[in-house]
């Protein structure tokens, strides 16, 4: 499998845009209830040094968490990798895969578990 990072990078910017101009209201919104995802309005709490504005699950559509589904279907390709491409932690790119029901690799291309 050959993984366009240019192509998956504005993928990935794209579902963004997507999903804020989607949401409750402006990450900037004084106004905005606290401790509450702005893109489905169910608790969540703003971690010190987090860049996420809401859910893991919920800042990219459906389309987009099925892409990455695919993609991690291959063995070479691990969360950590999806992540250092588009910018985010092994942790986001794992709440997409399993919000559509993909777990992911167990090992990597070299046979060693993956660590992320």
């Amino acid at each position: 499998m050959t993984l366009d990072e240019s192509a998956l990078r504005a993928a990935f910017h794209a579902a963004r845009r997507i999903m804020s101009q989607r949401a409750h209201w402006d990450v900037d919104d004084p106004g905005a209830p606290p401790n509450t995802c702005r893109y489905c309005k169910k608790s969540w709490r703003h971690w010190a040094g987090s860049k996420l504005d809401g859910h893991a699950a919920c800042i990219v559509p459906e389309d987009f968490k099925r892409h990455v589904g695919e993609i991690l279907r291959s063995p070479k390709v691990t969360y950590a990798a999806l992540a250092e491409i588009i910018g985010t932690t092994a942790g986001v790119v794992r709440s997409w895969a399993f919000a559509v029901g993909v777990a992911g690799p167990v090992t990597r291309a070299d046979g060693k578990e993956d660590p992320s």
